[in-house]
Parts: structure tokens; C-alpha cells; sequence
């Protein structure tokens, strides 16, 4: 980020594949003076409050431990000989600081998804 910076007098905005790599792009951001809309990809922990802080203008939850936890829940319907679907579709929300509360939580205080509300009818 730092680089790209350098090279280009405007950035108008900046999508992160991650909060992580958005919290970079903040972070090199303020190193140089400069500002830019940055949206990510998790809602981590950390995203969240960047977006509170008003450093990140979103993030989209498209929640790696929401994924871990049915991917496991279908691994073990597999074990078991249970059925499991081709494929599960996981809903995406974007995260912003009009909804940002629902989210502002470490991981071990969030809710574990329920495999039923992911089977499609």
C-alpha cells in the first residue's frame, strides 16, 4: 500500500481481500497523510473496530468461522453416512457502522451456526 501511495497522487478508494490487509492500507494511509474509503472481506473482531473507529467504511461478514464451523458439521454427516448437500450457500451482509453492534464481539462470544438454517429447501 505504501508503494502504491507513492506511486499514484489519488487513490479514490481501496478493497481489501481481508480486514487484515485493510487494517495495512489504514495504517499506511495515516503513515502518509493521505485518506481513501477502505472496505474489506470478515467483519473480524478487529474490522469491527476499525469501522467504529471510522477508519474502515465496511467490511462484507462473509465469516471464515461460520465456514469453518459447517464445513466441520458436513465432515462429520459425511463420517457418520449421514446425507450432506452438494452445497451449502452462506448469506453475506455488509457490515457498516449502521449495523456494526451485531458484530462487535471476539469470536468465542459469537454464535455458532445452526446446520438447518443453511440446507436450501
Amino acid at each position: 500500500m505504501i508503494a502504491l501511495l507513492q506511486a499514484h497522487n489519488q487513490i479514490d478508494g481501496v478493497l481489501a481481500a481481508n480486514d487484515v490487509m485493510a487494517l495495512g492500507a489504514i495504517d499506511a494511509m495515516r503513515l502518509s497523510r493521505r485518506s481513501s474509503s477502505i472496505v474489506a472481506i470478515n467483519a473480524t473482531p478487529d474490522g469491527i473496530k476499525a469501522i467504529k473507529r471510522g477508519e474502515l467504511l465496511a467490511s462484507v461478514a462473509f465469516d471464515a468461522m461460520t465456514l469453518a464451523c459447517l464445513a466441520v458439521e458436513a465432515a462429520v454427516r459425511v463420517l457418520r453416512g449421514e446425507p450432506v448437500p452438494a452445497a451449502l450457500t452462506l448469506p453475506v451482509e455488509i457490515v457498516d457502522r449502521s449495523n456494526c453492534e451485531a458484530w462487535d464481539r471476539p469470536y468465542e462470544a459469537r454464535s455458532l451456526p445452526e446446520w438447518h438454517q443453511y440446507l436450501q429447501p
